[in-house]
């Protein structure tokens, strides 16, 4: 038997103005899950229902009550407006999403030290040895977080404005090897291969290199984790 189709959830995107692509990369989602949950086909869970409800202040519990309006999560609650959201997004989330990125990175990084120091256990707790765990946890929601929510290119710029010339001495026949499978990306980093050298006679040069994504480890300098040529400004 089809399931009712979510008015509730169609009618909270039509009041913040979205389209059901806009909506479906604000909470991390595909489209077709959107379009699911609108049209019945699937019944939205709590986990999205909490996560629309944290970025419009919309009531979650309205979206999974077969109501046909949303409601406002305030203390008098009443059938959500575009001023709600307005509202909601200025007081949690600030005036822009860089202001309130900055905001919840300190919030972040004070929730990272607590789960870190709390799995450094003393070397008498029988409970030992969960830094590894946590850390694979912490990996895979970031590219979980990478993938859901369309950021690989946005990271990827912000690397890039990190790219710095770093000097690297390795020999002739490294260089070689990797310039056959990169050829462009060394010439425009100034390689000219020297055929009177043997493989294993060194050689220096200078490269602007950007870091890589590595999640959990070091995307900074002076020692980044991962790094590749970066590509001619």
């Amino acid at each position: 038997m089809n399931k009712e189709p979510n008015e509730c959830m169609r009618a909270l995107r039509k009041i913040i103005g979205q389209t059901q692509a806009e909506f479906a990369a604000m909470i991390g989602v595909s489209k077709d899950a959107v379009v699911s949950w609108e049209t019945g086909r699937n019944q939205i869970s709590d986990t999205y229902a909490r996560r629309i409800a944290l970025a419009t202040g919309v009531d979650g519990r309205c979206l999974r009550m077969g109501v046909s309006v949303p409601i406002s999560q305030s203390a008098d609650a009443h059938v959500y407006t575009a001023e709600d959201f307005a509202r909601h997004r200025a007081s949690e989330w600030g005036r822009t999403d860089e202001e309130g990125a900055r905001r919840w990175l300190e919030h972040c990084a004070d929730t990272m030290e607590l789960l870190l120091l709390a799995a450094a256990k003393p070397s008498g707790d029988k409970l030992r040895h969960q830094l590894p765990g946590l850390m694979d946890s912490f990996m895979q929601w970031c590219e979980s977080a990478r993938e859901d929510f369309q950021l690989g290119r946005p990271i990827d710029a912000q690397l890039e404005t990190r790219r710095q010339r770093v000097g690297i001495t390795q020999a002739q026949g490294v260089w070689r090897a990797m310039n056959r499978g990169n050829p462009e990306g060394l010439k425009a980093n100034g390689y000219v291969e020297d055929p009177t050298q043997g493989d294993a006679e060194p050689v220096r040069l200078e490269l602007e290199m950007v870091p890589e994504w590595a999640p959990g480890r070091s995307m900074k300098w002076p020692n980044p984790s991962k790094m590749k040529l970066a590509l001619p400004a």
